[in-house]
């Protein structure tokens, strides 16, 4: 998945939003109209939406990997 610069004049396409897109998101392995073109107050938006949802673990908390008998 790649953010890039919008080259296009272009409509926000997240919700009822009527300004111009300023990135476009582009997927991987998607045919031809596989971007959505999202101005920079939705992306920011969309950020913090994500952000709440999705929490990565940090390292301490990660299980640790039992070792084998050949690694003594």
């Amino acid at each position: 998945m790649e953010v890039t610069e919008c080259k296009h004049n272009v409509k926000c396409e997240l919700g009822a939003c009527k300004n111009r897109a300023t990135r476009s998101i582009k997927f991987d392995r998607v045919g031809i109209r596989g971007r959505i073109f999202a101005c920079d107050k939705c992306l920011n938006e969309l950020y913090t939406a994500i952000g709440e949802t999705v929490v990565p673990k940090s390292v301490e908390t990660a299980r640790k990997r039992p070792r084998k008998d050949s690694d003594k």
